[in-house]
């Protein structure tokens, strides 16, 4: 795998990144998202595919930069409903890491691009 299969794995991260901030805005906030049966199941379902799509990056120097064990670890909560979904936990997740995943991201991808 090449550093641009990695970029537009990375690229998609931030395309499923933009989909929670569209639906939490159109709840008008992370628990008006969360409470809402739709939105709750639209955000798990984006975080799901960032775990997944984190988990397939090849290159050794985005994957020492990038959350993955920890996104991975969370993706399998949801997936297999470990004693059920822990809202709070979305919760700082999305208010927490996620900001840091895309700060992360872009600073890769402004790194890859200067190459």
């Amino acid at each position: 795998m090449s550093k641009k299969s990695d970029a537009a794995r990375l690229e998609a991260i931030l395309d499923y990144i933009d989909d929670i901030e569209r639906i939490i805005l159109r709840h008008g906030s992370v628990q008006g998202a969360l409470a809402d049966m739709e939105g709750q199941y639209a955000i798990l379902m984006c975080i799901q595919q960032i775990g997944e799509t984190l988990n397939k990056i090849k290159s050794e120097e985005y994957r020492a930069v990038l959350p993955i064990k920890g996104a991975v670890d969370f993706r399998n909560v949801i997936v297999h409903n470990y004693d059920g979904i822990n809202l709070s936990v979305a919760q700082l997740t999305i208010e927490q890491q996620i900001p840091e995943l895309r700060k992360t991201i872009q600073n890769i991808m402004e790194h890859y691009n200067d190459q």
